[in-house]
């Protein structure tokens, strides 16, 4: 008990390091990972690095993380070139296999593990700055009890990686304004955060000029463009323009910018343009606070926030608002540009506006010492909805219903033949004793393969051709949306098969018409008080099988 009072942000940290662990071999060992967008294991390769440099081309997302992925996994693609050689069709063959992905997709968590306990302890580390060692630990209990965020943990996702740099990027530009000489950190936090992904721009373009400029300036009449900052952003420019394939690959850079700003930030726009469709936006993310934290943690974060800003003044009043700073700098300039409120694109507002609750409690039992016992049991009250949450997600994960199918799937006997439909990374695991096809309308050349299991093309999802013994629906087909006519837009992460002849055939499997029934219902379920969580498309959904 006394080390816990004397070193509380150990704890914190323990306890999110453990609530990582919990579910973090999910979907392990197998050829894909089971979380959407994520860029191990099959992007962590020199091939997608190339892409970046090769002149005229270009990558889906910026190079930095990327990199650092493809250094730790060159052993296994070293392992797979001594088995098979170096001939690029039989070494891709050979790194499907379970083996290395299995071994890639683990260091990549790593990795993730690592940085989300960095976002909490930086979280801390700038709290205890602006208002306190108590404030700075209820910051970081706050932000560690955020159930997207030890999802995200989980995987090899973008969004924990670029949240640590800014959250780096956050508390060198606290110690800048403090007076301290960190531009250079401050920038070249900035930089890795955009390196890693485009989006953290956002979050720092309202920020920094102020932080880094305007508050310098005005607290101690430091130059605008003194020597130090000059320099810092030279390097910091130069780091980018090399590192983002800018100086040796211009004309990519050029068509992944337009790239960016047009179909990858415009496709999936989940809102309208407008008023109307910013107020809707608006309202879904309110509505969303329990998916990241709890009810009461968001009125206190509410109430802290009115206490920075109406409590403060000069310097002190600039350092307490800077997390909420980069919060709306985030919402303006990306989640309504973008017009989308899913998981990835609210919590790193969570992240920042969260801790706020931390400060009212903090202001609450310095102002009211007899009313302190009070004060913890509402800090108590507020968090624990929000652990349970980070409960919920974990139980999620080891619920997930594709282990269901799986376990379905290993009684069949052996050669008992099998079709799948949908991507790698919303299907069950196929055994290997199984005879499995995937057929789709779309060519070979347009889609992951699956180790173990043959794709084929097959225009129109002629099914009883093949009569298979079982039909293995992915989580994203496995509802009664898939039945329907194909929309006019695909909606997110559907793998293909949003072709009209697909959409029949599912709809004649839904209706018995073509002689099958539906044999599993795999869903996720789990006790009260425990929930299932859906995020991102990959964790919660159903898997349907049907046999003949």
């Amino acid at each position: 008990m006394r080390e816990l009072r004397e070193r509380p942000e150990r704890w914190i940290l323990l306890a999110t390091a453990a609530a990582i662990a919990v579910g973090f071999t999910w979907g392990l060992p197998g050829s894909d990972s089971w979380a959407a967008d994520a860029i191990s294991p099959r992007s962590c390769g020199l091939g997608a690095i190339v892409e970046t440099y090769r002149p005229g081309h270009f990558h889906t997302y910026p190079p930095l993380h990327m990199a650092l992925l493809t250094v730790l996994s060159l052993p296994w693609m070293a392992l797979a070139a001594a088995r098979v050689g170096t001939a690029p069709d039989a070494l891709a063959q050979e790194l499907v296999k379970p083996l290395y992905m299995t071994g890639i997709e683990v260091s990549a968590r790593l990795v993730a593990a690592a940085m989300a306990l960095g976002i909490v302890a930086c979280t801390m580390r700038l709290w205890k700055r602006i208002a306190g060692r108590r404030a700075g630990v209820l910051a970081g209990i706050a932000a560690a009890a955020n159930a997207p965020l030890v999802y995200y943990a989980h995987t090899g996702n973008l969004d924990v990686p670029y949240l640590f740099w800014i959250a780096v990027a956050l508390l060198e530009l606290d110690r800048v304004a403090c007076g301290e000489r960190r531009e250079a950190q401050a920038l070249l936090a900035a930089t890795a955060a955009v390196l890693t992904k485009d989006q953290a721009a956002a979050a720092l373009l309202l920020v920094f000029p102020v932080w880094l400029v305007a508050i310098p300036w005005t607290a101690r009449r430091e130059p605008v463009l003194r020597r130090g900052l000059v320099r810092a952003f030279g390097l910091a420019a130069a780091v980018f323009a090399l590192v983002s394939g800018a100086v040796v690959n211009p004309t990519g850079f050029r068509a992944r910018l337009a790239f960016l700003l047009g179909p990858a930030s415009q496709t999936w726009a989940g809102y309208p343009k407008g008023l109307r469709g910013t107020l809707e936006l608006l309202h879904d993310a309110v509505r969303a606070v329990p998916e990241f934290t709890s009810w009461p943690i968001a009125v206190l974060a509410a109430i802290g926030v009115a206490l920075a800003i109406g409590s403060a003044r000069g310097l002190a009043r600039a350092r307490v608002l800077l997390p909420l700073a980069a919060a709306m700098s985030f919402t303006l300039l990306f989640t309504l540009a973008a017009r989308r409120t899913e998981h990835r694109f609210l919590l790193p507002q969570s992240l920042w506006l969260a801790p706020y609750a931390g400060l009212a409690i903090e202001r609450a039992w310095r102002a009211a010492p007899r009313l302190r016992a009070l004060a913890a049991a509402v800090g108590i009250a507020a968090i624990a909805p929000a652990v349970l949450g980070v409960a919920s997600m974990d139980a999620t994960l080891l619920a997930d219903p594709r282990y269901e199918a799986e376990r379905f799937l290993d009684r069949q006997p052996p050669g008992t033949h099998v079709d799948v439909y949908g991507g790698p990374i919303f299907l069950p695991r196929i055994p290997a004793s199984l005879v499995a096809v995937r057929p789709g309308v779309e060519p070979l050349a347009d889609r992951q393969p699956i180790a173990g299991v043959e794709d084929l093309v097959d225009p129109a999802m002629d099914l009883p051709s093949r009569a298979p013994a079982l039909v293995v629906l992915a989580t994203e087909l496995s509802n009664v949306a898939s039945t329907k006519p194909p929309p006019a837009s695909s909606p997110y992460a559907l793998a293909g098969y949003h072709d009209a002849a697909s959409h029949a055939l599912f709809r004649a499997l839904l209706d018995g018409s073509l002689g099958y029934r539906r044999v599993v219902t795999a869903r996720c379920t789990l006790p009260w008080p425990l929930t299932c969580r859906r995020v991102h498309g990959s964790t919660g959904g159903e898997v349907w099988i049907y046999a003949r």
